[in-house]
């Protein structure tokens, strides 16, 4: 009896160690004043909503980027909130002292920056001498959280390296440096060294192409991946819902929802990896909870799939490990009120960061 208690003792305490909770804590990295001068940023208040401002904020070498859709001007911002430089529209009058780098934007999108710095900006095409609806012309320098029910046009655009005294690098099209424009783009994500993924939609598919120094070295294309000609594809309507690069580019990580075709339930989840320019996969790990979601890859392999807690005011990750076996969780507890927390990311260096909007100002934590 003694021995039993004693084996099942050992596999209580290995259990609740293999399913430890980390509390991560809050750490400020930036805190950038909001305002109407030229030295803040310009968050818009409409309809009492915070517009014009970002849900992520990339940073490197303490600085962080935003992109002001309307002075057409990207701030450079350091750890003290003040304005370092400027770079855009060339009309833009920064401050006495401030530098301002020239660069006419056509429209500015997602803005990312490289382990060296560099910005790589989403360079929206402008729209003049196309033939659009009236009122589309300017639908990418409307505010973030402006709402239409009119019909939209996606514009095209490349991606602009340039570093932050505003020496353009190169100009990324979908298949290279010059190459035709991309269309929708969902995210960016700078890997190691010059590694750059994009997620994007050509054709009415997605895709996740894979450059390093502005060439194209390799992608992964909706149609071509074999979990839709598999034999459950019979029996459920199989969705992509993302796929998720390692930051060396080793392998990607898929995300699919199974739906029964009967009565058009969500059904499970399912990850996947693959291998860019191949059409095989390798299962790796089951969800049934439609609320536990794909997150982001570490480096070391592992990766996170996030669960939302206690009403929405903390979220759990969930670590997996390269084979997707659950190892151990971290929790973010949002300090209240919650509505102050905006977007919650990573980067491509293991980093967790979540926005936060308080007392006249944006701030930037990371979770460690």
């Amino acid at each position: 009896m003694r021995t039993l208690y004693l084996f099942l003792t050992l596999i209580f305490s290995v259990s609740c160690l293999r399913f430890r909770v980390e509390n991560l804590k809050e750490e400020i990295l930036f805190r950038i004043p909001l305002g109407q001068t030229n030295e803040s940023f310009e968050g818009v208040v409409v309809n009492q909503v915070l517009t014009n401002v970002p849900l992520t904020i990339p940073n490197s070498s303490n600085i962080s980027a935003m992109a002001d859709n309307k002075q057409a001007v990207i701030k450079l911002f350091d750890r003290n909130g003040r304005l370092d430089a400027t770079l855009g529209n060339p009309d833009f009058k920064p401050n006495s002292g401030i530098p301002h780098y020239p660069f006419r934007f056509g429209g500015i999108g997602i803005v990312a920056m490289n382990e060296d710095g560099d910005l790589i900006v989403q360079n929206r095409i402008s729209s003049k001498g196309m033939e659009l609806p009236q009122g589309q012309e300017n639908l990418y320098k409307t505010y973030s959280g402006a709402f239409s029910t009119q019909g939209t046009t996606v514009l095209p655009s490349f991606l602009v390296q340039i570093s932050q005294k505003g020496v353009v690098k190169f100009m990324l099209g979908a298949s290279g440096k010059n190459s035709e424009p991309f269309r929708y783009i969902e995210f960016i994500l700078p890997g190691e060294g010059e590694k750059l993924f994009v997620y994007h939609r050509i054709a009415e598919e997605m895709r996740l192409s894979y450059f390093e120094e502005g060439e194209l070295k390799g992608n992964l294309k909706e149609s071509g991946l074999d979990v839709f000609a598999s034999n459950d594809s019979k029996e459920y309507d199989i969705t992509l819902d993302k796929l998720l690069p390692h930051p060396e580019g080793e392998y990607v990580l898929g995300s699919f929802s199974y739906y029964s075709k009967k009565d058009k339930r969500f059904k499970f989840r399912r990850i996947f990896r693959f291998v860019f320019d191949s059409k095989s996969s390798e299962f790796l790990k089951e969800i049934q909870d439609p609320s536990e979601i794909l997150f982001s890859i570490r480096n070391n392999g592992e990766f996170y799939i996030w669960e939302t807690e206690d009403g929405g005011n903390a979220a759990r990750l969930q670590v997996h490990d390269k084979e997707g076996n659950h190892i151990n969780n971290k929790r973010i507890p949002f300090s209240s009120p919650r509505g102050q927390w905006r977007e919650t990311y990573t980067d491509a260096f293991d980093n967790i960061y979540s926005v936060r909007i308080r007392a006249g100002a944006l701030e930037v934590y990371r979770w460690i």
